[in-house]
């Protein structure tokens, strides 16, 4: 592995400071993702619910009750939608103007563990677990519309999906992570899935998270379960390998929490975490990470950050912990 040049640059970024935090009462139960829009900010936990607070106050809105297992996945696709997959089999979409139940539901027939919404909304795609020994797991297409089933690949992984990302301007093409160590990018103009099989990457260890950045979303990152961290080309050509990202001698880090690519600057960042809950930003260059931020205050997570939403357009950012606190951070000019 080529080595990484690591350095602290603090001016790339604005301060961001804490301006709210709240334990959102869940006693032994944690929180798994959070998101946000304009007006509220949302907050999936290990009780299977969903919680809407008002983004200004975080002030409970609206808790909503649907999903009979764990919530795998959660994203909030525009202003109005809130989309939410379960390992009870269901893809959910939640309009939050009547936040009371889901508007839409898609039904599969195996635990969810990944989906997206294409560029369009016109397609959902989910991805399952492995089931059992003679199947493999599966990638499901779904009319958004008519939340109808299209097709489904059957082949491409052997094992839990972990992660589907939907290209930000191509409406037919998407990738998928997985444990089994693939990147894979499709395009599914037509549902052949031999065809549709645009690029792999074996990363030789399970995949924890993938996804676009660049200018077009040329490029493609993953991160391991291992803490490796990589980026490539859309083609599957190696750009850079970073390696275990815990060896970084300029923070403390234990895990990653992901990256966030901002199409206004056109910086990209990956974002790590502490066991104490601490959250550092490093700004990513080929052969090179910047740490550029740290968030950390008194009255913030004390314990694992499993999520963060940020929205670059506003300099804010929400951060959702194992210690059951949601925190609102703003960059201070």
């Amino acid at each position: 592995m080529t080595t990484v040049d690591v350095q602290t640059c603090f001016d790339i970024l604005p301060p961001f400071q804490l301006v709210r935090s709240i334990d959102l009462g869940l006693g032994e139960n944690y929180v798994f993702d959070v998101a946000m829009n304009t007006q509220y900010t949302a907050a999936s936990a290990s009780d299977n619910l969903i919680r809407i607070y008002d983004l200004q106050t975080l002030q409970l809105a609206h808790t909503l009750s649907f999903h009979q297992k764990r919530i795998s996945k959660m994203k909030q696709v525009n202003e109005q939608f809130l989309f939410s997959a379960s390992e009870d089999g269901t893809l959910a979409r939640w309009d939050l103007r009547v936040a009371d139940k889901p508007v839409q539901i898609f039904r599969y027939n195996r635990p969810l563990s990944a989906f997206d919404l294409n560029c369009n909304d016109s397609m959902a795609v989910v991805g399952t677990e492995f089931v059992s020994s003679i199947e493999s797991a599966e990638i499901g297409f779904f009319d958004s519309r008519q939340a109808s089933l299209l097709s489904r690949f059957v082949e491409s992984h052997g094992d839990d999906v972990t992660e589907i990302q939907c290209h930000p301007t191509f409406p037919a093409q998407f990738i998928s992570c997985s444990t089994d160590g693939l990147v894979n990018h499709y395009d599914v103009t037509e549902f052949d899935e031999e065809e549709a099989l645009l690029s792999v990457v074996n990363s030789g260890s399970s995949v924890n998270k993938a996804g676009y950045f660049g200018p077009n979303a040329e490029y493609l990152y993953y991160l391991t379960h291992q803490e490796t961290f990589s980026l490539y080309t859309l083609e599957g050509d190696l750009i850079f390998d970073y390696g275990d990202i815990r060896s970084l001698s300029v923070a403390s880090i234990d895990y990653a929490i992901d990256c966030s690519y901002d199409p206004t600057s056109q910086r990209f960042y990956l974002v790590t975490g502490n066991n104490e809950g601490e959250v550092n930003t490093f700004h990513v260059n080929i052969g090179q990470l910047q740490l550029c931020q740290s968030l950390k205050a008194q009255g913030a997570h004390t314990d694992i950050v499993r999520s963060l939403c940020w929205n670059h357009s506003t300099q804010s950012i929400i951060t959702g912990g194992e210690d059951g606190r949601m925190c609102a951070w703003q960059a201070v000019a």
